[in-house]
């Protein structure tokens, strides 16, 4: 980790809607899916080299164009009010400007989730307690001139896909102000609710350990390249990166839990949130607000079934079922009847009760590399370290490899460390 202090803060203030919020519009209903989503925070940073705007310009960038922004995404400025619900209030969402002593080259020697969390606004992070807006911002100059831009947005009114729209338009707004920016769309609004909506509960158990670890990998595109040749002739279809990288780390996982807590009759479980906004007829516009994913699974029982190339196929055919199931023809209507009726038969059997579950997430393709406030692209952008066992993010890495930030308990994390070398 690189040895420096936790950055200083300058200040913090709300940051309001650049025009208030129309009285029609004063309360936001979430959707079934905003409700069964953690009360977390997604984060996303993004790390700047030197510009030569000064800072209070930075700054002053950001708070404008920040303003102007939440006037689109006006729930975002709101508070919790009853449940299901946002009161669009516009009590506005918290901003800090911090200070920290340390140089870009520094971080970017090495990148390890716990340097990277130190640009995150203290007391936020998998803090599902946290009495704060719905958005904390925090912008931290290094003493090179580089900037970090941290942003945490409650998961109750956003997934990845909103996260991504909401910087990619806030970003627009700061490199043009005035710039006219389609007016996202609000989910929630076009889903029509359940007649008899399940209980709200997520939808499979979040384990939080303090023994947790997250550590950092790096998978080479010129080694996926050849890891592909090598499963194409053992059959498999054109895997994917991302199934590739995937199933290195499942494997792994399996590996690493056998040697941490021995032999288990208990099968693998492994879930991938997957956005269904490409997938419906017609699709969901890609600047929808909410929460709109659901998951497609694997299930591992077996030894024969643990083999990479059978882990790549049965990846493969579970995405394959999920596309068939979600995106043959359905509306997003007829989605969401689905997952409803999905969750009535899920109200009485929780998954982590049965298998060992694994939870994977992929950012990959989402344009957080290219989020650009006026002063360039970030020449790093990604998550921070989590406090959820079993559980990896994937982001896209240089030249085409991926970057993966694996989360286990710490007795697990070498045996898995261990395994990633040997295997990839």
């Amino acid at each position: 980790m690189v040895n420096v202090q936790p950055p200083l803060i300058i200040s913090k203030e709300l940051i309001e809607p650049s025009s208030p919020t129309p009285h029609h519009l004063k309360y936001f209903n979430l959707s079934l899916l905003d409700q069964l989503s953690p009360n977390f925070y997604l984060p996303m940073m993004m790390l700047y080299p030197k510009t030569d705007i000064n800072t209070d310009d930075i700054t002053n960038i950001l708070k404008k164009s920040l303003s102007e922004t939440l006037t689109l995404y006006y729930p975002f400025a709101g508070r919790p009010g009853s449940k299901g619900v946002i009161e669009c209030n516009d009590n506005g969402v918290e901003f800090f400007v911090a200070r920290v002593n340390c140089k870009l080259s520094e971080i970017l020697e090495k990148t390890e989730p716990q340097t990277i969390d130190m640009f995150y606004p203290e007391g936020v992070l998998w803090n599902e307690s946290y009495k704060g807006s719905l958005l904390v911002v925090q912008v931290t100059f290094l003493n090179c001139g580089a900037v970090a831009i941290s942003n945490c947005l409650l998961h109750k009114i956003a997934d990845g896909g909103t996260v991504a729209s909401f910087l990619w338009d806030w970003a627009s707004l700061a490199r043009n102000s005035g710039l006219n920016v389609p007016s996202p769309h609000f989910i929630s609004k076009s889903l029509v609710p359940p007649s008899d909506p399940p209980i709200v509960r997520e939808i499979t158990k979040i384990e939080k350990f303090d023994d947790c670890v997250t550590r950092r990998f790096i998978f080479d595109a010129s080694k996926l390249a050849h890891l592909k040749a090598m499963l194409t002739k053992l059959g498999v279809s054109n895997p994917s990166r991302v199934e590739l990288v995937g199933a290195i780390i499942y494997k792994c996982f399996m590996t690493a839990n056998f040697k941490a807590m021995g032999e288990s009759s208990r099968p693998y479980l492994f879930i991938q949130p997957v956005n269904l906004r490409p997938r419906t007829v017609p699709p969901v516009p890609a600047n929808s607000v909410g929460n709109f994913s659901w998951f497609s699974t694997v299930m591992v029982k077996n030894e024969k079934e643990k083999e990479l190339h059978s882990l790549v196929t049965a990846m493969k055919t579970g995405m394959a079922q999920f596309n068939d199931r979600f995106g043959k023809n359905k509306t997003s209507n007829e989605c969401y009847a689905m997952i409803c009726d999905m969750m009535k038969h899920m109200m009485n059997k929780s998954m982590s009760d049965e298998c060992n579950v694994y939870k994977g997430t992929s950012l990959c393709r989402f344009p957080f590399d290219d989020i650009d406030f006026g002063w360039g692209k970030p020449v790093w952008a990604g998550p921070c370290s989590s406090v959820i066992s079993n559980t990896f993010v994937l982001k896209d890495a240089p030249d085409f490899g991926i970057e993966a930030w694996v989360t286990l308990r710490e007795e697990e994390m070498g045996f898995f460390a261990s395994e990633v070398v040997a295997l990839f």
